[in-house]
């Protein structure tokens, strides 16, 4: 069984010269510290962070909150308005048994990735700042995800 850990960055600042180089606020930067507990005993396979500045800043709280990885990339297949087909694809090329991977990306993905691998549907859910949502799966594709638990600092 694999593990797939979606996390939507923390608050960012509304105003940016454009949507990739918002940064985190100091909210953003606490919800994410705070939120970072619940990884704390993992150890992941892969972790795929988008390349958006904010996305970039709640990884690197992560990594100074000690998570550990084996390997991470910088990827575009997981920014916000990308469809979650590429996802999967990407996901389901990755060899190895009890993947335990985490995704930093964003709202609007977040939710449409968890939707499509727990229900089938594209439709998304709406995903908190800093949320974590937790899925398992034997093989990532469409319905074959059991939807484990949301955390939010809401």
């Amino acid at each position: 069984m694999h593990k797939l850990w979606i996390m939507r960055h923390g608050q960012a600042q509304s105003m940016a010269p454009s949507d990739e180089l918002r940064p985190l606020t100091d909210e953003g930067r606490r919800q994410v510290s705070i939120n970072s507990q619940a990884l704390a005993n993992e150890t992941f396979t892969h972790v795929f962070v988008s390349p958006y500045l904010r996305a970039q800043q709640t990884w690197e709280i992560l990594l100074a909150q000690g998570i550990h990885t084996q390997r991470c990339t910088t990827v575009d297949w997981i920014t916000p308005d990308v469809a979650t087909g590429p996802a999967l694809d990407e996901l389901m090329s990755i060899e190895g048994d009890a993947l335990n991977i985490l995704l930093v990306c964003h709202q609007t993905f977040a939710g449409r990735l968890t939707t499509h691998l727990c229900d089938g549907s594209t439709r998304g859910r709406h995903v908190e700042t800093a949320a974590i949502v937790s899925i398992q799966a034997e093989v990532f594709a469409d319905q074959c995800g059991m939807l484990q638990g949301i955390l939010s600092s809401y």
